[in-house]
């Protein structure tokens, strides 16, 4: 507060109030009569307006009343035309330009203008040529909805009494919709057939009227729905208020315009004077502009005589509160020096007694808050003492700390540094505290520092951040900083908190774990390559084994077929045996063979899963198996089961190699029945092959799946013990299990899982 204020006495305060409550007063009642005056003279001002415009409004329906009487009096001798004209063009057969327009005019009189209008709203063919093209469709849209209308129907229409859009001349329309419907004949009466009698009643004789009447009205105009000025027919209104009447005209509603500069208000008010019964809609416009000046005038002497009388009020006012306030200030003025006494620290001095309950209660309350003060005083003594314990304790805690802790302000300056901090920059706290300090950064981390700080905000106070710094001794470390934002109630950053640590060891264990990662990532590659390079080895190795192995067995089966086709006979029977023995070891050579190719082959294949019905691949696989089952009675059921993701060509041999040991072991079964589905169990799809052969003791179910593991003796059973490998290993690609479950004499279930 300025000392210039402070310095003055309570009495001219007290003054400057009591002035300040006279003055409001006298305010607000001048105002509350003004504001009553100015409302009064509103309402009146209004009424007298709202009366006006409806003198307006009852003198043009007045006027309009009685020019619809008159032109309805024209009807007839137009409806009597009519009878002529439509005559005309029955005579035509319906062609109007078979028709004599000009002729038909002569025999009517020559006051009247011929029109027929086509199904398009536009004029075809006139006597009148200014209107000939016209196309009401696009000049008069409401018109060409009226004309379209009453063409579909029969009778005489006819309208008011409406200015050409032309020349602006006034003419009486009528209409007949021709019996075929394609035409509306239309006949315009010339004003000089009735100028004189209609005369009487004018627009302009009101607007004279109206402004003989009403002083504060500075003038009047009358435009009609063609927005033509009555009275004028060579009047052409401005853009502005051609778009303004537009815009009157398509609401249909009033609109009002003040204009304090020229002091003047403008009314266009919408007078609706349609009518069902005409086509023309004869609705007025009127713009009554009236003079606010004027209105005005007696509003402000009435103004001016209430601030007149409100000074004398003020003047008067002050003159009182003057004198009041030197009264009422003594009380205070002598508590005032008893509170000096005080305040230079006699907190045992008393308040002298004074006059009046209420100084009589700020004595007591006085002598009340001095106690209380000199009780403060202690506690306040004893506070700062346990505070200054409570901060030498936190600055211990800080200070033992291992991690480096500051905080400085948005410009680098620094407002605390512990120990740790100090000492890992080499350089002693109380040197650097209310200074700027920035560890220098790499260069090429200075737009990551920027952006680390530049992001610090309200929503996200707190940011952590990795850096190198370079230190005093030209040696590069790495830190971690947590960075937290302190900011004021308006959002603005006023104080960052850091806690930071070295990492530089952590970053080199880092660095070496990468290291070590890719070195193990080139001995993968390397290990990786070697094998592929011993599995196209593999592929040739087996290649070359299966062409060298199956040229000897064709030659042993090729040999023995020729001995028993040339010299079976002469042979003995047991010498026939051992040759077909030798022929069937020879097949089954060769498909042991193609099994282990197979086998070692399966796990290089590569696995292209699809969404496939295993359902279709199993019945495919059985059709492939048909040669196996000539001459046997067999009972498949192939159930529906969901649709899977797999290998569809290694699912196939999975079947195959299921469904050809089923029909094997089912050979001396009458009737062999093979089932094969899907069920769910705890969330995953389980396939099976099930059979009533054999079957097999499960104490042997570890060999199943084994590389030439057979669990059946019986020489009648052929098999390389290959298959059900095969099996396992595309289930086992598949991410899948295999199992079996069987007993001697009931049969096989196996199942599978595709992962």
């Amino acid at each position: 507060m300025p000392l210039s204020i402070r310095n003055r006495s309570f009495s001219f305060y007290l003054l400057l109030v009591i002035i300040a409550l006279i003055t409001l007063i006298v305010l607000a009642i001048t105002i509350g009569d003004l504001i009553v005056v100015r409302d009064n003279f509103e309402q009146q001002s209004a009424l007298l307006r709202n009366e006006t415009e409806g003198n307006i409004i009852t003198s043009v329906q007045t006027i309009d009343d009685g020019l619809k009487l008159f032109d309805n009096t024209l009807n007839r001798r137009m409806e009597e035309a009519f009878v002529v004209f439509n005559a005309a063009y029955i005579e035509s057969g319906g062609d109007p330009s078979r028709m004599d327009l000009e002729g038909l005019k002569r025999d009517l009189g020559g006051d009247m203008e011929l029109y027929i209008i086509n199904d398009s709203g536009v004029v075809e063919y006139t006597t009148y040529t200014p209107d000939l093209g016209l196309d009401f469709q696009t000049t008069i849209p409401y018109f060409y909805d009226y004309l379209m209308t009453i063409r579909k129907s029969h009778g005489f229409f006819p309208d008011r009494v409406v200015q050409e859009r032309a020349t602006g001349n006034l003419k009486k329309f009528a209409y007949l919709p021709t019996l075929d419907h394609r035409y509306i004949l239309e006949l315009g009466l010339s004003a000089d057939a009735f100028t004189s009698e209609r005369s009487s009643l004018r627009y302009t004789d009101m607007i004279e009227a109206v402004r003989e009447r009403s002083p504060f009205i500075r003038d009047l105009r009358i435009f009609t729905t063609a927005k033509r000025l009555v009275g004028n027919k060579s009047y052409v209104p401005g853009p502005e208020l051609d778009a303004l009447l537009d815009d009157i005209l398509s609401t249909r509603t009033s609109r009002e315009f003040r204009d304090p500069g020229l002091g003047i208000t403008t009314k266009y008010l919408y007078i609706d004077l349609r009518d069902e019964d005409y086509a023309s809609d004869m609705s007025l416009i009127v713009e009554i502009t009236y003079d606010d000046i004027l209105i005005a005038k007696p509003l402000r002497d009435i103004i001016t005589f209430h601030i007149l009388v409100a000074i004398s009020g003020l003047m008067l006012g002050t003159i009182a509160a003057f004198g009041i306030s030197r009264y009422l200030t003594r009380p205070v003025a002598q508590i005032s020096d008893d509170v000096d006494t005080i305040a230079r620290g006699d907190l045992d001095h008393k308040i002298s007694p004074t006059v009046g309950k209420e100084f009589g209660v700020l004595e007591k309350s006085i002598d009340s808050m001095v106690r209380s003060l000199k009780d403060m005083i202690i506690k306040l003594q004893d506070s700062e003492r346990l505070l200054r314990e409570s901060e030498e304790r936190y600055r211990g805690v800080v200070e033992s700390q291992s991690e480096f802790i500051t905080r400085f302000l948005p410009d680098g300056t620094v407002t605390f540094a512990n120990e740790a901090y100090c000492r890992y920059f080499g350089f002693d706290c109380h040197e650097i505290i209310g200074k700027s300090f920035i560890p220098s950064i790499p260069e090429e981390e200075h737009d990551l520092v920027r952006a680390h700080f530049r992001n610090i905000s309200p929503l996200q106070p707190e940011r952590t951040i990795e850096h190198r710094i370079i230190m005093p001794d030209g040696n590069t470390r790495w830190q971690e900083w947590i960075d937290r934002g302190i900011f004021d109630l308006d959002g603005n950053l006023v104080e960052i908190q850091s806690v930071g640590r070295d990492i530089t060891e952590r970053k080199s264990i880092e660095d070496e774990n990468r290291r070590l990662h890719a070195d193990l990532e080139e001995r993968v590659q390397s290990r990786t390559a070697e094998l592929e390079a011993a599995y196209r080895e593999l592929d040739a190795f087996s290649y070359s084994v299966s062409h060298d192995l199956r040229a000897p067995l064709r030659a042993i089966d090729g040999f023995s077929t020729i001995l028993l086709n040339e010299h079976g006979p002469a042979l003995p029977k047991e010498t026939v045996a051992y040759l077909d023995k030798i022929r069937e070891n020879t097949r089954m050579m060769g498909r042991l063979i193609d099994d282990l190719l197979n086998f070692s082959r399966m796990s290089r294949q590569p696995l292209n899963r699809f969404l496939i019905d295993p359902a279709s691949i199993a019945g495919e696989a059985y059709d492939g198996l048909r040669s196996e089952t000539y001459g046997r009675e067999i009972q498949l059921l192939i159930h529906e089961m969901p649709i899977c993701s797999a290998d569809p060509v290694l699912l196939n041999q999975v079947y195959i190699n299921l469904l050809s040991n089923a029909l094997k072991f089912t050979r001396q079964r009458e009737v062999a029945e093979i089932e094969i589905g899907a069920l769910e169990k705890e969330g995953r799809t389980i396939f099976y092959v099930k059979d009533n052969g054999i079957g097999f003791d499960m104490k042997y179910a570890s060999k199943v799946f084994g590389v030439f593991q057979r669990v059946h003796g019986d020489p009648s059973l052929e098999g390389t013990g290959v298959g059900l490998a095969i099996v396992e290993r595309i289930i086992h690609r598949h991410g899948g299990e295999i199992w079996v479950e069987s007993s001697p004499g009931t049969g096989t279930t196996f199942f599978f899982t595709l992962g």
